[in-house]
């Protein structure tokens, strides 16, 4: 298990850097790619954050997420957006349900 705590910092380093990139001007889309980007990316935050840190991984995860979405607004050409923070907290649920499962598993065979 402290693997994980290894990898679930350095993912989150890496959350933290992605949302400070300046932003572009994003072109109109029929698929909203990347809000599915958003939803993966942060699944792998809750599914190490399960691993890791069991149950108060939820609530730090989906803290983490809210709070990357709303310090985009100190980075220049970057802003907050409700449908970005939704695929967020989304993708967290999702990735920690699947983490906790494995969890509970791995704990159970040893």
């Amino acid at each position: 298990m402290r693997r994980y705590y290894i990898y679930l910092i350095v993912w989150g380093l890496f959350l933290i850097a992605l949302s400070f990139i300046p932003g572009r001007e994003a072109l109109p889309q029929k698929f909203p790619l990347d809000k599915v980007l958003h939803a993966v990316a942060f699944a792998y935050l809750g599914y190490l954050s399960a691993r890791s840190l069991g149950w108060w991984g939820l609530l730090i995860a989906l803290v983490f997420g809210a709070a990357s979405e709303f310090l985009q607004f100190l980075a220049p050409q970057r802003d907050v957006a409700v449908l970005d923070l939704a695929a967020n907290e989304a993708g967290i649920v999702a990735g920690f349900f699947i983490g906790f499962a494995r969890r509970r598993r791995a704990l159970r065979t040893g």
